[in-house]
């Protein structure tokens, strides 16, 4: 039980570093170098780069506030570069990866939408990175399936395509932790396998190979494999040699204890754990170093060692930080029963006994106790408000003739300053009235115009979905069944009769069956059923799918998209995306079509590119068409905001659309 808990918390510290910087195992000589080009008479935008990877070495390093001052430099040098913008927004999401995971989340998803117009590696390789970070999120959550999803469908092919081998790899060790955690051994031993022959022929010696020794080496651990166990630690320590005081060392010598333990050889396990106590206090690595601890509690309990294994549980205790957490406290409360029971200190194992037990009934009876005081306290307000009112009742009457009389003194004072402040008031009203008359009429026929256009604009809207939802309901109901009975009649007429005329009857009766087939089409395209009847991710998942063919291939993303939205921006946001798919098969000429859609809060973002030929931006100005402007209608109509970048030398177009929807 000790070691399944002590590699949930390795598997915890590794998961939180998904998001950080691979950096040099020399960490210290890394930070010189960056600190010594920012004294070179370089550009802003090198600077600002410099600046960005100078925050991802101090979050690292656990210095925050370092990483945050860093950061807010990069950025008032990036205002006036658009790409570094879109950069600048996966430094911050990492920035805040630990402390803060909404704005963290929200920071990445800004970053790799704004990154989609771009199509160079590097591009490609920081998305994949910023939906990492998401991944990351995600797993710490528990949202297991999510990440491993986002890591095998998003994220490492974007890292295929910016041809970062390094990161890949990575990567490739990312799902193999998702399996070691989920105890698929033989899935993880697969991955692992992968991310060490990537990583092996790129460099010997990097932080990435190093890691994925260490998790291989816990993986074949639990699958009591332990000589592959030992060669994984072999080749890490190699590794690792020259660097004693990288923060991978303590997750080395936890592996190596976890090992020892394995083949039962408790006291080289303790030696491995002391090792890395000492690097991890040497490092503030105050997490790993608990674990590193109990771990160590563990190897003394597997030698019946029990008084030296008394002292690390009360220091772990002690730990605020650690014992912070619910399911620590439990564990912990566990471990000190069954050592101080083994001690023979009955009434102290018995102690932490019940307040393991406690703990545990606490932690399962939270949510039915926040209900009870939830109905409680509703009920007392209730008395409480009866009771009040019932008194103020009394108190109002009691007082009332005590204040009747001043009341009338007053009320007379009153009505006579009243008289005179109104002849006041009157005569400066009628000196100011012919000035201000004008300008409010100016001011209420302005606001009333705008109400108008405001109004126009959702009827005609509401009027062209309504018209269109009759005319296909009328065309599928009423001529499509008037259409299929005479194929029908017109079918068995052609099937009775025996004259060879009759063959110019057959052709008929597939010309009317193609007839039929276009009318629903027609029809389905006036009034999309499958948004009425399947929700907004299904429609448009569906309308992407009619769109495709041999020469043109659409992929379709959906992030956080729930059907809750009303009906009628579920059907705007669909004509959009309608309108815009239509565009690109009418007048791109492209191959490829990348369409995204997200909501995150109330707002729901829209992203389509395509690799056409794009148009000069200065046509659409001359152009008269409906299509752009029924967009810019229904985008207005949820007061939207619409960008469209493209240009005529091949490089395709990008819309992103961001609309305000109730949720």
């Amino acid at each position: 039980m000790v070691k399944k808990y002590i590699l949930l918390l390795l598997i915890l510290q590794l998961s939180i570093s998904w998001g950080k910087a691979q950096l040099p195992l020399n960490q210290e000589s890394y930070a010189d170098s960056l600190n010594k080009s920012l004294k070179l008479n370089v550009s802003d935008s090198t600077k600002a780069r410099t600046f960005f990877l100078l925050s991802y070495y101090y979050h690292n390093k656990h210095e925050d506030q370092k990483s945050k001052s860093y950061l807010e430099k990069g950025k008032e040098l990036v205002k006036k570069y658009p790409y570094l913008q879109a950069i600048s927004y996966f430094y911050e999401s990492v920035v805040f990866l630990q402390n803060d995971t909404l704005k963290s989340k929200k920071a990445a998803l800004k970053g790799n939408q704004l990154l989609l117009r771009y199509s160079n590696k590097e591009a490609y390789l920081f998305r994949a990175q910023a939906l990492n970070n998401i991944a990351a999120i995600q797993q710490n959550h528990d949202h297991v399936k999510i990440a491993l999803d986002m890591l095998l469908n998003q994220i490492i092919p974007l890292a295929k395509k910016s041809g970062d081998s390094l990161k890949l790899a990575a990567y490739y060790t990312n799902v193999a932790m998702i399996f070691t955690n989920s105890s698929e051994r033989s899935k993880a031993e697969t991955y692992y396998n992968l991310a060490i022959e990537m990583s092996k022929n790129l460099s010997h010696n990097s932080p990435v190979l190093a890691k994925a020794y260490i998790l291989a080496s816990i993986n074949y651990n639990y699958s009591f494999k332990f000589p592959q166990s030992k060669s994984m630690l072999d080749k890490a320590k190699a590794i690792l040699a020259n660097h004693p005081k990288s923060e991978i060392q303590p997750n080395y010598y936890f592996s190596e204890g976890n090992y020892f333990e394995g083949v039962k050889q408790y006291k080289s396990a303790l030696k491995s754990y002391d090792k890395g106590i000492a690097v991890a206090k040497e490092l503030k690595l105050g997490y790993l170093l608990q674990g590193l601890r109990i771990q160590k509690f563990s190897a003394l309990a597997n030698l019946k060692d029990y008084k030296a294994a008394q002292p690390i549980l009360d220091s772990v205790a002690k730990d605020n930080d650690f014992m912070t957490a619910a399911n620590n406290r439990k564990s912990i409360f566990k471990y000190q029963a069954k050592n101080n029971f083994r001690l023979g200190n009955i009434k102290t194992a018995y102690w932490w006994l019940e307040r393991h037990g406690q703990l545990s009934d606490s932690i399962y009876n939270s949510k039915i106790n926040t209900d009870i005081n939830t109905l409680e306290a509703k009920f007392r307000s209730v008395e409480n408000k009866k009771r009040i009112s019932e008194l103020t009742a009394a108190n109002e009457k009691a007082k009332y003739k005590a204040n009747t009389n001043l009341l009338m003194n007053w009320l007379l004072g009153s009505v006579s300053l009243f008289l005179a402040l109104m002849l006041v008031g009157v005569f400066l009203f009628f000196q100011d009235r012919k000035k201000l008359k004008e300008l409010n009429y100016q001011q209420e026929l302005k606001y009333l115009d705008q109400q108008y256009q405001v109004k126009l604009t959702r009827a005609m809207i509401n009027g062209q979905d309504e018209e269109r939802n009759r005319l296909g309901r009328d065309l599928h109901d009423g001529l499509g069944g008037m259409l299929a009975a005479v194929k029908i009649n017109l079918s068995g007429w052609s099937a009775k009769s025996s004259m060879t005329d009759d063959q110019e009857l057959g052709s008929i009766v597939n010309r009317l069956d193609n007839s039929i087939t276009e009318l629903r089409s027609i029809a389905g395209n006036l009034m999309p059923v499958s948004l009425l009847k399947f929700g907004l991710e299904v429609s448009l998942r569906d309308l992407s799918e009619s769109f495709m063919s041999d020469s043109l291939v659409i992929d379709f993303q959906c992030l956080d998209v729930i059907d809750g939205l009303p009906v009628d921006q579920q059907m705007t946001i669909y004509r959009i995306v309608q309108e815009l798919l239509n565009n690109v098969a009418k007048h791109s000429k492209a191959k490829n079509v990348l369409l995204q859609c997200s909501l995150s809060l109330n707002n729901f973002m829209i992203t389509i590119e395509d690799d056409g030929v794009g148009f000069d931006m200065e046509s659409l100005k001359e152009k008269k068409g409906m299509g752009i402007s029924n967009i810019k209608t229904r985008v207005a109509y949820l007061d939207g905001k619409f960008d469209i970048v493209s240009g005529n030398n091949g490089q395709g177009t990008n819309v992103n659309i961001e609309l305000k929807v109730s949720i």
